[in-house]
């Protein structure tokens, strides 16, 4: 990252620290001691930004909002405390003012409500969310396995929702292939893709199947399965066909 975009959030959130700390020194010391540990948290990420750690998109999105300290703070709250917790935290932050909100309505809504822009950007960051998947899955596979990185790397870009709707669409979409487990298809099910639209193949990811399964399964169990990030809208799952001489449909 760059040192001067990273110094100047390091400014920027430091000077929203010394507000917080006048607010409380103007407070009872029992307030005091209710609020302290919201100001050692806030030293905590101040070290971390200290550290460069982020990505140089990441910070320059941090660098937009009037109150960067603040939105980490709010991210940071929801999530357990543990040694990346604080970056995690950076970069959702962070993801909230890099990445279109998700457009859940019609193009023909879009049109009709003068919302054309948000309908566009939210197909571009979809189509590119696929695009990054692919390379992430290509670059990282070593022709037997796929490290835990490969997920990783997706999101740093890209918020689990979003990341969620693409691979259980591109499941959905190629529910013939056999090459992706029946768990993943059954899963790919439960998911409402529906505010992809109804032509979703510019945004599907196009990797190796039996590889993208891998990265699916993956992505269900580092985040999904762990509570880690929002579900995306779940709508009632059918159990794939099966002949009746065994054989799975």
């Amino acid at each position: 990252m760059s040192v001067e975009i990273n110094d100047e959030l390091y400014d920027k959130m430091l000077e929203e620290k010394e507000r917080f700390r006048e607010e409380l020194l103007s407070m009872e010391p029992e307030e005091i001691l209710d609020h302290a540990w919201e100001y050692t948290a806030r030293e905590d990420i101040l070290m971390a930004v200290e550290h460069g750690d982020m990505e140089e998109g990441q910070a320059k999105a941090l660098l937009s909002p009037p109150s960067p300290l603040a939105d980490v703070m709010k991210e940071y709250r929801k999530q357990e405390v543990n040694n990346g917790a604080i970056l995690a935290a950076l970069e959702d932050a962070a993801k909230l003012h890099m990445e279109p909100p998700i457009y859940r309505q019609s193009v023909q809504h879009a049109m009709e409500h003068g919302e054309r822009e948000a309908y566009f950007a939210s197909r571009r960051v979809f189509e590119a969310c696929g695009n990054a998947i692919d390379e992430s899955v290509n670059s990282h596979f070593d022709g037997m396995h796929l490290p835990d990185s490969v997920v990783r790397d997706v999101l740093t870009k890209y918020s689990a929702e979003r990341v969620t709707l693409v691979l259980a669409r591109t499941v959905q979409g190629k529910e013939w292939d056999l090459r992706f487990s029946r768990a993943n298809r059954e899963w790919a099910r439960t998911v409402d893709t529906s505010c992809i639209g109804k032509e979703p193949y510019y945004c599907m990811a196009t990797a190796h199947p039996a590889i993208l399964d891998g990265f699916i399964s993956l992505f269900r169990k580092q985040v999904l399965e762990k509570g880690k990030a929002p579900q995306a809208h779940k709508k009632p799952a059918k159990h794939p066909q099966e002949r009746g001489d065994g054989f799975e449909l």
